[in-house]
C-alpha cells in the first residue's frame, strides 16, 4: 500500500467551539478538492475530531503539510513521522475507556461546501 489516503484526521484538543468553527470555516476554504468535513466530539468531550473526505488521494507528504496548516496536535503529528506502516498512520480512537467506562465520539455535523457557500448537515437536514 502506499502511504496515500483520502481522509485527513484532525484532533484539536481543549479547543473552544468558536476556535474549532473558524478552523473548520479555514480548511473548507483552503482547498477545492475537499468534499466534505465530518466534525465529532473526542471521546472524553475535551476537543473535535474532524475528518476531511478529499476528492481524491493526496499522498503523505502533502497530508503532513495540510495537518500542519490546519493546526492538527503536533504530539500525533511527531508520532505520525515516526509510523513506517501506511496502515496504522492517522489512526483517531473512536471510543476510551477511564475507570471502567467506555467514551465514544459524538457526531455534531458534516459540512459541504456548494457554489462558495457553507452547508452543515445534521442528521436528516440542512442548516
Amino acid at each position: 500500500m502506499k502511504d496515500e489516503f483520502r481522509v485527513i484526521t484532525l484532533d484539536y484538543d481543549d479547543i473552544a467551539w468558536k476556535e474549532c468553527f473558524e478552523r473548520i470555516y479555514f480548511i473548507m476554504n483552503d482547498r477545492k478538492d475537499i468534499e466534505r468535513l465530518q466534525v465529532f466530539n473526542s471521546p472524553l468531550h475535551d476537543g473535535y475530531h474532524l475528518y476531511v473526505y478529499m476528492i481524491d488521494y493526496i499522498q503523505w507528504n502533502e497530508i503532513m503539510l495540510l495537518r500542519r496548516r490546519w493546526k492538527d496536535d503536533g504530539r500525533r503529528m511527531t508520532i505520525d513521522l515516526m509510523k513506517t506502516i501506511p496502515e496504522t498512520k492517522m489512526i483517531m480512537f473512536r471510543s476510551k475507556t477511564r475507570k471502567g467506562y467506555k467514551f465514544n465520539e459524538i457526531f455534531i455535523g458534516e459540512y459541504v461546501l456548494k457554489n462558495d457557500l457553507l452547508y452543515l448537515w445534521e442528521g436528516n437536514k440542512w442548516v
